[in-house]
């Protein structure tokens, strides 16, 4: 009896890029072919018939590495995009959208030292609303089926944004106004990453979480 898999797994070889769906790709094809050959074999045809129709039929495989290879990159792009990228931005701008009308509204913040150097700024309200904002965009994440740190990087992206701002933010800082202390600069930096990135995305990820375990304990339908 041929062993179509072993067959197939020589001819499609290494399948650069794609190599997590290769076992799956490969007894699919192993699968039709067998299916194909058996069926050959009821008609009357030969061993070596049967064998030599089935693998003319299986065409070109150079080819056929090439378009699967093609069309399992553009799947893995689309994944990403509803995976990630479209949740990050529903949170990104949602989380925009509550802080701006929490200031147009005239929220005030909780400072933790008004003068110079700044401190902590927290907006109380907007912080409570954060880990909703972070459980709807691992709903969303996990509705598009990622898995592992897709969700949590859709869920934490605001405060992810904010981390690479900040980041860009710091080489400069120290060399506008040359007139303040650089200890004050550095205090006020660290302030800004806690009101800004730290906080916000402990409440950020404290939604994926509670997300992910409120959908691990809810019971599937039969």
């Amino acid at each position: 009896m041929r062993d179509w898999h072993a067959f197939v797994q020589e001819r499609l070889g290494s399948l650069h890029g794609v190599q997590r769906e290769r076992e799956q790709i490969t007894s699919e094809l192993a699968g039709h072919l067998e299916e194909h050959y058996e069926a050959l074999q009821a008609k009357g045809l030969g061993e070596e018939e049967a064998f030599a129709q089935t693998c003319a039929r299986a065409g070109d495989w150079e080819e056929m590495r090439r378009g699967i290879a093609s069309a399992t990159q553009e799947g893995t792009v689309q994944d990403r995009i509803r995976q990630i990228w479209i949740p990050s931005l529903v949170t990104l701008v949602s989380s925009g959208a509550v802080l701006s009308l929490l200031i147009w509204t005239g929220a005030r913040p909780i400072i933790s030292h008004p003068g110079e150097p700044r401190g902590v700024i927290l907006y109380v309200p907007w912080l409570l609303l954060l880990p909703l904002i972070g459980a709807v965009a691992g709903y969303l994440s996990r509705r598009a089926q990622a898995t592992g740190w897709r969700a949590y990087v859709a869920g934490l992206f605001p405060a992810l944004a904010m981390g690479l701002v900040m980041m860009l933010i710091f080489p400069f800082a120290f060399v506008i106004n040359p007139q303040v202390a650089p200890q004050f600069k550095f205090i006020s930096l660290m302030a800004m990453i806690v009101s800004w990135v730290i906080v916000p995305g402990i409440a950020l990820c404290t939604g994926v979480v509670l997300q992910s375990l409120w959908k691990s304990g809810t019971p599937t339908g039969h």
